[in-house]
């Protein structure tokens, strides 16, 4: 009891009376008033500031506790609607006095330790507050928590992000992009272009012979073709109903790292009249230069 009226003690000294004719700032009252502050100070008339107003009791009033008439229904009804209405801010308010407590008993800081305390952190292993300690998190989490509430972002906010993609790619080579385009009804053309002004594409193929068995791996033989760079003149054409066939393409440029690898699969068209019986052929294409079994 002697924390409540403690409490209650505070309450008086720091609430004032005049506070209650103040309508909350997300009302309709307060509102309306204040447009029509504006309205008056625009039109060059004398505004008024005074946004008080007349409390209305939205709920019926406390039965007086002193009143012997009470009933114990009514009593009871009291208690509870006290409680209800004291729980938040008691448990507020002794968040607040145990705060004050506190402030009570530090004593008040010197500048020479502040600037001692912070020249002796500045030599230890401790990152900044929003990056990670690769030495030891969990105390790095202890002395420097995330808030989520700062103005910076996080490292990993940062990485995460869309601008952070945008510059990435001001220094990275565009991939490229492969292109099969028909030639006629028996023959396709392989073409690769990049955005990248002056940039060099280089292409790898490979292919699965399910003819022949790799003894080691007890699966399909896969050949590989070696690196090549790409000739926009050089005329890449190939069947139609060849077997189907992976492309590996990347491109560098002078400057700029290169781009990443780009992996495209060739299937012939299932209408294709040719392509059963290439299943069953040796017919393959687009594998220029030498080839390396894999």
């Amino acid at each position: 009891m002697d924390e409540l009226t403690r409490f209650a003690e505070q309450v008086a000294a720091t609430v004032r009376e005049e506070w209650q004719s103040i309508p909350d700032p997300t009302s309709v009252e307060w509102q309306t008033a204040f447009d029509r502050t504006v309205d008056d100070y625009l039109a060059g008339q004398q505004a008024s500031c005074n946004y008080e107003f007349k409390t209305t009791e939205t709920t019926p009033p406390l039965p007086k506790a002193g009143d012997s008439a009470i009933s114990s229904e009514d009593g009871m009804e009291l208690a509870n609607r006290i409680y209800a209405m004291m729980e938040g801010l008691w448990l507020a308010g002794r968040r607040k006095i145990d705060a004050l407590d506190q402030c009570g008993q530090n004593s008040l800081l010197n500048i020479n330790d502040v600037v001692s305390y912070a020249m002796r952190l500045r030599s230890t292993t401790y990152s900044p507050p929003e990056n990670s300690n690769v030495h030891d998190p969990t105390q790095h989490l202890e002395t420097f928590p995330h808030y989520h509430f700062l103005g910076v972002p996080n490292v990993s906010q940062m990485h995460s992000s869309r601008l952070f993609d945008l510059n990435r790619l001001e220094q990275l080579t565009s991939a490229p992009r492969v292109i099969f385009e028909p030639v006629s009804e028996e023959m396709h053309r392989m073409r690769l272009e990049c955005s990248t002004p002056h940039a060099v594409v280089y292409y790898q193929t490979s292919r699965v012979n399910a003819n022949q068995i790799d003894p080691h791996t007890g699966k399909p033989t896969v050949y590989t073709t070696a690196p090549a760079i790409y000739d926009p003149v050089k005329n890449l054409s190939f069947k139609t109903a060849c077997n189907p066939f992976m492309v590996f393409t990347w491109s560098t440029c002078e400057g700029l790292r290169p781009s990443e690898v780009v992996r495209v699969e060739y299937r012939p068209p299932s209408g294709s009249s040719d392509a059963d019986a290439a299943s069953s052929k040796q017919t393959f294409g687009l594998f220029l230069g030498r080839e390396h079994k894999s």
